[in-house]
């Protein structure tokens, strides 16, 4: 099926699903028309997920009817979707790492190309290449997955999705992982995909690019579609009171200087022909290093807090330099650390809520070898109050609750532990404006009170934001160091020309003015 024979549009009526006895969609009435991006916006519970399953096929509806150009279907499966021009990207990467792009386009096609029932890689590949030349994505498809960068891998999955020419796409999150350079490259391409007719369902916590390239957008609470926007008359501001409820008040930034030298980091080598890198932060400091993809800010990060013991890399913390062989040696001289991917390396998904917090402090909560559970469970509810942690219980298994809230249980865990360093990478990827709001209050408060905060981000509002100092990182090197709270912090503009070295097109400096 193919995008030119496709018009009208996909609507989801009267929509209603449970979970047990909880309500997660109730009568929600949604559409998207071809050649448009329908923005589908609400905090992490709100039903967006339960939606775009409904609307592929994942899930089916208690209530409600979906159509598709005029007729009615009950879609029971993926495959049934995807055969009635329906494609999904989600947010999480879904490829075979060890495998080509070409092999990756075509590893979930029902009809690969082949020959005497073997698979024609010649075809394949050429198909590939025009395929990805067709929305101007220049990969040579013989190149193995693994070494492609995070905007390169989701374009890779959203070209499979387009294998098929499906009239509509549901993005999820498709530029949670990318920094800004990346995004604008995906932005670039959804774009060309509303242009030849394609119909866009965009799920993203991002409201920069909702007004950036979105037509309409819809916001759905506690399961309820609470109204609809068209592009003329919706801003960040209102959008982000439509999903919270309330009014969204900023962040009061930070303003107040350091104290003294809390942490720093020298002679950390990205790569062989650089310099090393030295990097600190005071007492009450908010410090970002941010760069592009492979500038080396996540070794610098990873130094700090343990996660990786680099050659001739020191660290100082309360006046003592030390080298660290592992995370618990940089815990135990007070640094808490929340990994970039917090699933893999920083909770155990199947263990509790108030297991994970107490992780770092088990032995406050031990005696003679038993653990207390009533005071490890109290200790988890008083996180629950602090960062309002959404939950059922403190004994539910982590990976029941959503990714804002993982994120929380990662604080908490260094909160409970009194930690007064804090190396974070990315504090609020993948989280919804209410989360991220509160994430943002704590960090500053923390700060405030004294802690200090080394953080990474892609996101550089959330940089310029937060940040007293900000360290930008081109090719394993420092090449910049802003003051943020002076009389002339940063710009965009200027964040990006630094971690470019300069190399921005026309395009991206208009986008990033």
């Amino acid at each position: 099926m193919t995008t030119d024979l496709l018009t009208g549009q996909l609507q989801a009526r009267a929509i209603t699903h449970r979970f047990g006895g909880a309500l997660a969609l109730d009568h929600v009435d949604f559409e998207v028309r071809s050649g448009e991006i329908h923005a589908l916006l609400g905090e992490n519970g709100a039903g967006k997920s339960t939606l775009v399953k409904v609307l592929t096929g994942a899930l089916l509806p208690d209530e409600g009817e979906i159509e598709i150009n005029g007729a009615s279907h009950r879609l029971r499966n993926p495959r049934q979707a995807r055969d009635l021009g329906i494609s999904v990207v989600y947010q999480d990467f879904h490829l075979f790492p060890h495998l080509t792009v070409g092999e990756n386009i075509f590893a979930a096609s029902p009809t690969p190309p082949s020959r005497g029932g073997f698979a024609a890689r010649k075809e394949m590949y050429d198909a590939s290449r025009d395929l990805l030349q067709s929305f101007g994505i220049e990969l040579d498809p013989h190149r193995l997955v693994g070494s492609l960068d995070a905007a390169e891998r989701k374009l890779i999955e959203i070209s499979r999705a387009l294998l098929t020419g499906p009239g509509y796409l549901v993005l999820d999150e498709p530029t949670a992982a990318l920094e800004p350079r990346e995004t604008v490259r995906l932005l670039g391409v959804i774009s060309t995909l509303r242009e030849r007719g394609t119909g866009i369902i965009l799920v993203t916590h991002r409201l920069g690019e909702v007004t950036e390239i979105a037509d309409r957008a819809t916001v759905l609470r506690n399961g309820i579609n609470v109204g609809s926007l068209e592009r003329a008359d919706f801003s960040m501001a209102r959008l982000a009171e439509m999903i919270v409820g309330q009014e969204v008040g900023e962040t009061e930034p930070p303003g107040h200087a350091p104290v003294g030298m809390a942490l720093r980091v020298r002679g950390v080598q990205v790569r062989a022909d650089t310099a090393p890198v030295e990097i600190s932060v005071g007492g009450g400091e908010l410090v970002s290093v941010i760069g592009l993809i492979g500038s080396g800010v996540s070794t610098v990060l990873n130094t700090a807090c343990g996660a990786t013991a680099a050659r001739g890399a020191e660290v100082e913390v309360e006046g003592r330099w030390r080298t660290w062989k592992s995370r618990k040696q940089a815990q135990a001289a007070g640094i808490g650390a929340v990994p970039i991917d917090r699933k893999a390396s920083g909770l155990i998904l199947d263990s509790s809520v108030a297991g994970n917090i107490g992780l770092a402090t088990l032995s406050e909560f031990s005696r003679l070898g038993f653990t207390s559970k009533r005071r490890l469970r109290d200790a988890a509810r008083e996180c629950q109050t602090v960062f309002d942690i959404r939950l059922a219980s403190v004994d539910q298994p982590v990976r029941s609750l959503s990714g804002g809230n993982q994120q929380k249980v990662m604080l908490g865990r260094w909160h409970v532990r009194k930690s007064p360093i804090l190396v974070i990478q990315e504090p609020t990827q993948g989280v919804d404006i209410g989360a991220r709001q509160e994430i943002h209050r704590y960090l500053v408060d923390f700060a405030k009170n004294g802690g200090s905060v080394l953080f990474s981000s892609s996101d550089l509002e959330e940089v310029r934001n937060l940040s007293h100092r900000i360290y930008v990182m081109h090719a394993g090197e420092v090449v910049a160091e802003f003051d943020n709270v002076g009389e002339a912090p940063p710009s965009r503009s200027e964040l990006t020309q630094a971690m470019a070295a300069g190399n921005l097109s026309a395009h991206e400096k208009e986008i990033f003015e």
